[in-house]
């Protein structure tokens, strides 16, 4: 969402255009991280309520474990692991789990 936003694109519209063609996904349709898109949920009030950040690592970390007691490889998610770990100890362990896309946000 952010490069088309910065690349002016409205985005009440980007999710639209995504939505058909190959980037549909779960997220634009029923629960888009960003401000104002979609109404009742967390990204539009001010990313409370939904699944807790702080949840999210935990959910992370046990699936990190569970891959490296398999010896499983699991790259995309151990960076999504650490991306959650930094958003956390930036203070946002309350906030709803799509509020970490304010980690790229300019």
């Amino acid at each position: 969402m952010h490069e088309g936003v910065d690349n002016g694109l409205n985005p009440k519209v980007l999710p639209e255009i995504m939505l058909k063609s190959s980037g549909a996904n779960w997220s634009l349709e029923k629960y888009n991280p960003y401000p104002g898109v979609m109404e009742n949920v967390p990204a539009s009030n001010n990313y409370e309520g939904g699944f807790m950040v702080k949840l999210m690592c935990k959910d992370l970390g046990l699936a990190q474990q569970t891959a490296t007691a398999s010896k499983s490889y699991t790259p995309m998610g151990s960076l999504a692991r650490n991306l959650y770990g930094l958003h956390l100890l930036a203070g946002n362990e309350e906030l709803d789990f799509s509020s970490v896309q304010k980690l790229i946000k300019r």
